[in-house]
This record gives C-alpha cells, structure tokens and sequence, in this order.
C-alpha cells in the first residue's frame, strides 16, 4: 500500500496537506516532488523544510482536524491525503470539511473495516469515488473538482449522522 501511496504523491501537483502522515518514505517523498509547492502536514512529527509551512517561527503549530475549515480558505487546497485511522473519529465533522476546503482530489487510506460507511457519506456529495484495495488495506479516491456544499445540507446530515450513532450506540447497550 506505501508503494501506491508513492505513486500517487509522485504525481501530485500544487498544495498538499496530509494528515497523520508518519512514514518517512512518504515525507520524503513530498520533499522531492517539485510540482507540490507548499505542504502542510498534519501529525505529531515536528518536521522542518521549506515546503512544511505549518510552522511558524521555529515552532509546531497545532490544527484541530474539526477546526481545519477555519484554519484554511474554500477550495484553497489541491490535494488531501489521510490516513483513515486519524480521522476515524472525526468523521462527522471532517467529511463536510474536506469537501469545502478542497478543490482537487482527496485520498483516505487505512484499514479495510468500515469502507462502506466511509463511501456513503462522501456519495452524498459526488459520485467520483474510485477505491484500490491492497492486501493490507484501501485507498479511496474522491474527486472533489465540481463537489459543492450548502450549509443546510451540512447541518441536515451531521444531525442524520448524530442520530444514527446514538441509535448504534442504543442498541449495542441494549443486546449487550
């Protein structure tokens, strides 16, 4: 699954911004890719060069992934890259976040579990969703180009999603 990852930054183009990023070939990577012209990263890696530009004088500067619409522009970003297992809880937030602060293409890898779930909350928005299965996970495209996002659809689905984990978590402590 790294080597596909590889791939899929070696070909990148414009802004990058990467959450739970740690494997250093892949850093390496978006280091040496000339097309990606700024990057920022979003891990507990200090990382220093001149494409992370998430620090500020020296420092590591902290983005909350449920605050990232506040701490980027819409449709300011080309690409997104994230690793599934980071943002897994901050699904219901994150998903309408990455719509609007994205103008490219976003990719999820991670663990094959819950791809489903995953898939039909960004249907919601597109229909552009092409998925790599690999033997030890997935990768999932979405292309996010002419993907549009109302605030009262927003809000609709988030409380849809908040009703649906609480009836989960309803009938889970009801069967155990």
């Amino acid at each position: 699954m790294n080597e596909e990852i590889l791939n899929i930054v070696n070909k990148m183009k414009g802004s990058l911004l990467g959450i739970g990023i740690t494997d250093t070939a892949i850093l390496d990577a978006i280091e040496n890719n000339n097309d990606i012209h700024t990057c920022f990263i979003l891990s507990n890696l200090s990382l220093t060069g001149k494409k992370f530009s998430i620090t500020k004088r020296g420092r590591s500067k902290k983005v909350n992934i449920k605050k990232i619409k506040k701490q980027f522009k819409k449709k300011s970003l080309d690409n997104v890259i994230c690793n599934y297992g980071i943002i897994k809880q901050f699904q219901r937030s994150f998903v309408p976040n990455s719509i609007y602060i994205n103008n490219g293409y976003l990719y999820i890898y991670g663990s094959k579990t819950e791809i489903e779930s995953l898939k039909k909350k960004y249907q919601r928005y597109t229909n552009d969703i092409t998925i790599n299965e690999a033997k030890d996970g997935f990768i999932m495209k979405i292309n996010n180009q002419n993907t549009k996002n109302n605030f009262f659809k927003d809000a609709l689905f988030k409380i849809k999603d908040f009703t649906s984990d609480t009836l989960e978590l309803i009938t889970d402590l009801l069967i155990n």
